[in-house]
């Protein structure tokens, strides 16, 4: 009877547990993958001809951005390297303001040239190495670089232009879901891995806010003979002296998100965490494609070198030709043409 009597009250207690806990709901996490704004990559990314089977490929691309002596870009040349597995037949379209393109030394075949793309054609045996150097319309590339900068006259402003406010949102959350999530997370960020996207149990109903998302960008380099190592986020950097700039700028890895949260976080400041990384890593993104990839599940990694540079000089102006004479001219020549006839006339009256 005793063992009954305490079965009964254990049976009793986690009833009432259960009755106590609050109730869950799965929801889904922003993607880590969707884009957050048109571009980048530019002109819409890059497709590839449907062919029954998919190649693939691990682009990387260094982007060359020539500056003024305020700072603004006037030059920008894009070189892809495209590392294309698997065997078969390959038609590759790459988005951007192409304004002219070649093929660069190492590549296997050459591009072709559209007025908003550039074109690959041909058969991989098994594994080819594509790269195309293409000159871009300045006015239409540069609002997609991840920094402007701004040069007066004793500093330099470095401002990271990856920042968008975009939707998600706010509710309570159990936490080990959450905790398992960012830690699964960290690892495959680490490993170089395509983040998977993931989901929270929420408490409460959830309400719509909004967040900025700024990706970190590493910038080093010179400016002047001042060296340049740091991360600029969301605030922009200020540089006292001048000289000549030569800055390379990479999208860097949320790190301060995806470390172990501190212990006793709630559930809601957790779930706003979550969201942060996977956002910030879905934008991190899209500064790796600054030219598309027509592999959607392709490695990617952009580099962005800024050089100070003269802009080229205007044509020189010239002076259309003019048949007519002025009056001048045309009064010496009447008289010329008078005198003439005058000393014709008085040989004539003489013979």
């Amino acid at each position: 009877m005793r063992r009954i009597a305490l079965a009964m009250l254990a049976g009793l207690t986690v009833a009432a547990s259960a009755h106590a806990a609050p109730r869950a709901n799965y929801v889904s996490l922003p993607s880590p993958l969707a884009p957050l704004s048109a571009s980048p990559p530019l002109s819409g990314g890059a497709t590839a001809a449907a062919e029954g089977f998919r190649h693939r490929i691990a682009a990387k691309t260094r982007v060359d951005v020539a500056l003024d002596r305020t700072g603004a870009p006037f030059a920008v040349t894009a070189t892809q390297r495209l590392d294309v597995r698997v065997l078969g037949d390959y038609f590759f379209t790459i988005g951007a303001p192409v304004l002219d393109v070649q093929a660069a030394p190492g590549s296997a075949s050459s591009p072709g040239l559209r007025s908003a793309s550039i074109l690959w054609a041909g058969f991989n045996p098994g594994r080819r190495t594509l790269i195309a150097r293409a000159t871009l319309a300045p006015a239409a590339s540069a609002p997609s670089l991840p920094l402007r900068i701004e040069v007066t006259r004793g500093r330099v402003k470095l401002v990271n232009t990856t920042g968008v406010t975009t939707g998600s949102y706010t509710a309570d959350a159990l936490v080990p879901p959450l905790l398992r999530y960012l830690a699964e997370l960290q690892r495959q960020v680490a490993r170089g891995e395509t983040p998977t996207s993931g989901g929270a149990y929420v408490t409460s109903k959830p309400t719509s806010t909004t967040l900025r998302i700024v990706v970190p960008l590493r910038v080093t380099g010179t400016v002047g003979t001042r060296t340049v190592n740091t991360v600029v986020d969301g605030n922009a950097l200020i540089l006292r002296g001048g000289g000549p700039i030569r800055l390379t700028v990479t999208a860097a890895v949320p790190q301060q998100l995806l470390s172990d949260p501190a212990a006793g976080q709630s559930g809601r400041r957790l779930l706003e965490r979550a969201s942060r990384a996977t956002l910030t890593l879905a934008r991190m993104r899209q500064y790796q494609t600054f030219l598309g990839n027509p592999d959607p599940t392709g490695a990617n990694e952009t580099t962005y070198a800024y050089r100070s540079a003269s802009r080229p000089a205007p044509p020189a102006a010239t002076i259309p030709y003019s048949p007519q004479r002025d009056w001048t001219t045309t009064i010496a020549v009447v008289i010329g043409l008078l005198a003439a006839a005058a000393g014709a006339a008085a040989l004539w009256a003489r013979s």
